[in-house]
C-alpha cells in the first residue's frame, strides 16, 4: 500500500509506516506524478483533489485533516468510486478563540460597549454555536443566520440573511463555501447585501476566503471609515488582495483554527479515516507522547477580555506588512492552546460563563 501525505500535517510521521509506502510532500506540490499509484491520500485544503490530479490513479481514500472540503472534487470522487473524510469541528474551539480575540481588539480600539452591541453569527454548526456562546459570554445580542438548519429545524430565532447584516454590528461567517444548490455561499457577502450593513460594522470572516467579494468589502471599508474587518481567510490564498490587508483591522495567514488541539484532533480523524477505510486497527489513536496533556494556570483579577488576551496575542499573527510570508508563516507557525488548556482561578468571571466558552475553572 502506498500513501501520498502533506509534510505539513503534525504528528503524522511514523505512524503509517508500519502499514505502508509513506511519500510525504508539502500539499501544494503535490502532483498527478506523486499519487498515480498511491492508494491513499492525506492532505490539506493546499492540495486540490480534483480530475487533474486523481484521473488515470489507483486512489481509493482521501482522507484531509481539516474542516472544510471545498478542495476535493465531490461530485468527481462519487463518480469515480474514490472515498473521502474530513475533519469536521476538529478546530471549533480554535476558530473561536481566534474570533474572540479579534472582537476584543476592535471593541478596545473602537472603545465600544460589548453590553450595546449585536453579534450576528452567519453559519451555526461545530464553530458558530461556539461563537454564539462566546458572544453570550461578552453580554451581547446574539443573532443566528443559518438556512439549511433553520428549514429542517423550524428554529424560532434565526433570521434571513438580509434581517441580519441590517441589524448586527458585528458579523461573522461560519459557513462553508458552496457555489450551486439551495444555499450558496459564495459572495454571500457583496456589493448588494453590503448595502444593508451599518456604516460602522465590524466584518468577521474565518471560515473561506470566497464567502466575501474582497472587492466589494474593500470599496465599502473605503465608503465607510467607521467600518473595519477582520479576516483570517482570502479569496485567492496565498494571494492577497494586499489593501484590504491593510485596511482590516486585523488580517492573519489562515491560521484561525491553528491551535494545538485543533491540529492534533483533525490529525487523529484523518488518522482514524484511513485506518478504518483500510482496516489497520488504529482505534482512538492519539500522539504519543501526547502534547495536550500540558495544562496551564491563571490566578488573579482579571476580566474576560484580558483573559482572552492572556491567552492568544492576535497582534503576533498580524501579517499586514509581509503578506508575501504568507505561505512560510503557516507552515512554520507556533500553534497556540485553546482556552480548554488553561485553568482559570480567582476571576472576576463567573464560572459558568468561563466553563461554558471552554475553560477550566478552579
Amino acid at each position: 500500500m502506498k500513501i501520498v501525505a502533506d509534510t505539513h500535517i503534525p504528528f503524522l510521521k511514523g505512524v503509517f509506516e508500519p502499514f505502508a509506502d509513506v511519500v510525504y510532500l508539502s500539499g501544494n506540490e503535490i502532483g498527478k506524478r506523486d499519487v498515480k499509484d498511491a492508494d491513499a491520500l492525506i492532505v490539506r485544503t493546499r492540495t486540490k483533489c480534483n480530475d487533474e490530479l486523481l484521473f488515470g490513479t489507483k486512489v481509493k481514500l482521501i482522507a484531509s485533516a481539516t474542516i472544510g472540503y471545498d478542495h476535493i472534487d465531490i461530485d468527481y470522487c462519487t463518480a469515480n468510486g474514490i472515498s473521502w473524510a474530513t475533519a469536521p469541528g476538529c478546530n471549533a474551539a480554535a476558530v473561536q478563540q481566534w474570533v474572540g480575540a479579534a472582537i476584543v481588539k476592535w471593541i478596545k480600539s473602537r472603545e465600544r460597549n460589548p453590553e450595546t452591541l449585536t453579534l450576528g453569527v452567519v453559519g451555526v454548526g461545530n464553530v458558530g454555536q461556539k461563537v454564539v456562546e462566546l458572544g453570550r459570554a461578552f453580554g451581547m445580542k446574539v443573532i443566528c443566520c443559518d438556512p439549511p438548519r433553520d428549514e429542517h429545524e423550524n428554529l424560532p430565532d434565526f433570521l434571513s440573511l438580509e434581517e441580519l447584516l441590517g441589524i448586527a454590528d458585528i458579523i461573522t461567517f461560519h459557513v462553508p463555501l458552496t457555489k450551486s444548490g439551495k444555499y450558496p455561499t459564495y459572495h454571500m457577502l457583496n456589493e448588494t447585501s453590503l448595502q444593508l450593513c451599518k456604516p460602522n460594522a465590524l466584518f468577521v470572516n474565518s471560515s473561506r476566503g470566497g464567502v466575501i467579494d474582497e472587492g466589494a468589502l474593500l470599496t465599502f471599508l473605503r465608503e465607510n471609515p467607521k467600518a473595519d474587518a477582520a479576516i483570517d481567510v482570502w479569496e485567492n490564498e496565498p494571494n492577497l488582495l494586499v489593501e484590504l490587508a491593510k485596511r482590516a483591522i486585523v488580517a492573519t495567514p489562515h491560521i484561525a483554527g491553528y491551535s494545538l488541539e485543533g491540529k492534533v484532533m483533525a490529525t487523529k480523524m484523518a488518522v482514524e479515516a484511513v485506518s478504518r477505510f483500510f482496516k489497520l486497527g488504529l482505534v482512538d489513536w492519539w500522539p504519543n507522547p501526547n502534547p495536550l496533556n500540558e495544562k496551564f494556570t491563571i490566578k488573579g483579577n482579571i476580566g474576560l477580555f484580558d483573559l482572552i488576551q492572556k491567552t492568544y496575542n492576535i497582534d503576533a499573527d498580524d501579517i499586514r506588512s509581509n503578506s508575501q510570508l504568507f505561505e512560510e508563516f503557516r507552515n512554520t507557525y507556533k500553534y497556540r492552546r485553546d482556552f480548554s488548556a488553561y485553568i482559570v482561578s480567582s476571576c472576576n468571571v463567573n464560572n459558568a460563563i468561563l466553563k461554558r466558552i471552554g475553560f477550566q475553572v478552579l
